[in-house]
């Protein structure tokens, strides 16, 4: 098994103790909970985009036909 080493100031190796402990599991297991719930946090729910892509049946949010050629124009700002 792969081994990290860390430095920590102690009151963040405090918490981390004390909350491996609460949690009833060793700071390895804890530790590796925190980096798999973060991961989980980070990526869409399964099926997201399957439930969401069209869900909406509203005639008003459909592309048009054609756009405006005239919308391509560079714009310019003048931040002064």
């Amino acid at each position: 098994m792969p081994q990290l080493s860390l430095y920590l100031d102690q009151p963040s190796m405090d918490l981390l103790r004390t909350r491996s402990e609460q949690a009833h599991v060793s700071l390895s297991k804890y530790a590796a909970a925190l980096i798999q719930q973060d991961e989980a946090r980070t990526q869409w729910p399964a099926g997201y985009w399957e439930n969401v892509y069209g869900s909406i049946a509203d005639e008003a949010l459909t592309a048009p036909s054609e756009l405006d050629p005239g919308l391509d124009d560079e714009a310019v700002f003048d931040w002064n």
